[in-house]
């Protein structure tokens, strides 16, 4: 069971990096055209394009703050919806495809690194 574990954290991990390579490549393409049409002046989407730029760790910080948009945004509680507001124009319409090549991404990384975590607590419970 250890030996089984041990290589589903292993794999989690190495598909891990696959979406980092969208992320910093063709997804980015869509995270700057997001930012583009939602930032407004002197909200979070905004600050963080002008502070991250465009290097690699840049464009992990702003695909995650693009990514938190999304999610906010779709969620309809009001909270949720302050939360938008706060890092962009909730209201201005996307197409699925670009919000598709933002969330995918990221979904499949936070995966990977959930499912490494959890077999690794496993792991450490059994012995």
């Amino acid at each position: 069971m250890i030996y089984t574990l041990a290589h589903i954290g292993y794999l989690s991990l190495f598909i891990g990096f696959m979406p980092l390579l969208v992320i910093f490549t063709f997804g980015f393409r869509y995270t700057v055209l997001i930012e583009a049409r939602v930032a407004t002046e002197r909200r979070g989407i905004s600050t963080a394009r002008n502070i991250w730029q465009g290097k690699i760790i840049g464009r992990l910080m702003r695909s995650g703050n693009v990514f938190a948009y999304l999610i906010f945004r779709a969620i309809p509680s009001p909270f949720f919806q302050q939360r938008a507001s706060l890092l962009g124009d909730p209201a201005v319409p996307l197409p699925l495809s670009w919000q598709a090549w933002v969330i995918t991404p990221m979904l499949l990384m936070y995966l990977a690194v959930i499912t490494t975590l959890v077999s690794n607590l496993v792991i450490q419970s059994v012995r």
